[in-house]
């Protein structure tokens, strides 16, 4: 929910990810390796299905965090257990600010449809992400469209990729900008790969940043971009066959997924 403050606003948004630990940062090394586990804690794959959550209040921001204008992405891992309760709850990517204990804390009460294996339910290893953001407007679109950005939405990427570039709704943040405008790039959005191709041919210092410039045009290209072969063109005039050929190689081979 978000807190009302004097000139801003902010909000703990739940990124909620069932993710297989596999794959991902290693949680913390378990404390109770060699002891005897009544409900052995499974992998997410196969016969074994993710759990679901049914239940998650949101995090309160911490004081200290607000005062300080300071947000980020806290990546927590835990084990659902048969009865659908979190428990083991650890940090795998810490914030600080005392925004990790404020995670934690909300995590503990979630619930969950616990995660089966031939019908019947299991203990899993998961993690999930705890997003605190700030914004300026109590009516600020920006918790809506992290939301559906969450949810692989590019317009809505493009959008707070937009916001955060600008400092609309939210503290100005570049780095932050940037994520969000390449998410919906790789998400197949044309303007959002045009974009990319202008951020990365402005900002870029070396070969290589031709190659991804023109890849990034490339693909706008494919999607009917207007001004794409215009910028084509003018990077090719700069690049060497063998970097034309290594950029055109990358766009052959792209994933062509629909932008939603």
């Amino acid at each position: 929910m978000p807190l009302k403050t004097s000139g801003a606003c902010c909000i703990a948004i739940v990124l909620f990810s069932v993710l297989a630990a596999h794959g991902q940062t290693q949680p913390p090394e378990n404390a109770d390796a060699g002891k005897t586990v009544p409900n052995p804690v499974l992998r997410i794959g196969g016969s074994v299905t993710a759990p679901r959550v049914t239940y998650a209040p949101d995090p309160e921001y911490s004081e200290q965090a607000r005062k300080a204008g300071y947000q980020g992405t806290c990546v927590l891992w835990l084990v659902v257990g048969p009865d659908g309760k979190p428990r083991d709850i650890k940090v795998a990517h810490t914030l600080g600010m005392g925004l990790d204990e404020k995670a934690i804390e909300a995590v503990r009460r979630w619930r969950f449809e616990p995660a089966r294996k031939n019908g019947n339910p299991v203990a899993v290893q998961i993690n999930v992400e705890v997003a605190f953001r700030l914004y300026k407007s109590p009516n600020s679109r920006i918790p809506k469209l992290w939301e559906k950005a969450n949810a692989g939405d590019a317009k809505a990427e493009l959008e707070l990729s937009k916001a955060y570039f600008e400092g609309r709704d939210v503290p100005k943040d570049e780095g932050q900008g940037l994520a969000f405008l390449e998410r919906a790039a790789k998400h197949g959005l044309p303007r959002a790969q045009f974009l990319m191709g202008e951020h990365t041919y402005a900002h870029g210092s070396s070969s290589a940043d031709y190659v991804n410039a023109y890849m990034w045009y490339a693909l706008a290209r494919q999607r009917g971009y207007k001004g794409s072969d215009k910028m084509l063109q003018e990077l090719a005039s700069k690049m060497s066959p063998e970097q034309l050929s290594d950029a055109r190689t990358r766009v052959e081979n792209w994933p062509n997924a629909p932008a939603k």
